[in-house]
């Protein structure tokens, strides 16, 4: 955890002045080499208020093998010092590494890439009429920068989905613009 001052002893707050996409670009490109040189996945990096301070979370992954603290920590004092050598942060903040978890938001071309032909939940902004639901689980079969294709693997039966029909087994196009969110569910191999 970091927390930084100015020479006054105030907080500085120029989060206004730096965008929040930059900055996490920024943490990137100091932390990326390192964190894979010592064995992990980088996953996301987020630079956020949560109401009470500002957090760079830094989210790294081992694919089939899983997080825990220790690793945490070993890439919290492995970044550390690159970050504060670099000072790309005007404003106070306080640093966390952890793991996506099990349940974990695919948020990039990299993560949608490693869950292809695998299952997937999706959230919609609004109820699919094809679907009868705002939400659905299915294989990712593809996407592009505008659509997605998914065969659902659990459909609710319900008055909404068209002739009362489950739609196993077909595949489905799905803008990105209704797409909420996507998650993936890990298992971890021990």
């Amino acid at each position: 955890m970091k927390k930084k001052n100015n020479k006054s002893g105030g907080n500085i707050d120029k989060s206004k002045t730096q965008p929040k996409k930059q900055i996490e670009q920024k943490i990137k490109n100091l932390t990326e080499e390192k964190i894979i040189s010592l064995g992990y996945d980088l996953w996301d990096i987020e630079y956020y208020n949560d109401g009470v301070e500002w957090l760079l979370e830094i989210t790294i992954d081992k694919p089939e093998l899983g997080i825990s603290l220790d690793d945490c920590e070993k890439v919290t004092h492995a970044v550390n010092p690159l970050i504060d050598g670099a000072d790309p942060i005007e404003n106070s903040y306080s640093l966390a590494v952890s793991s996506p978890g099990l349940n974990r938001e695919l948020k990039n071309v990299s993560h949608l890439n490693k869950y292809i032909n695998k299952k997937v939940t999706v959230k919609l902004f609004a109820k699919n009429e094809e679907i009868g639901d705002k939400h659905f689980n299915a294989i990712l079969q593809e996407f592009d920068e505008d659509n997605f294709k998914f065969e659902p693997i659990e459909i609710k039966n319900n008055i909404n989905n068209k002739n009362n029909n489950k739609i196993e087994n077909k595949a489905i196009n799905i803008s990105k613009k209704e797409i909420a969110h996507i998650y993936a569910y890990d298992e971890i191999n021990i």
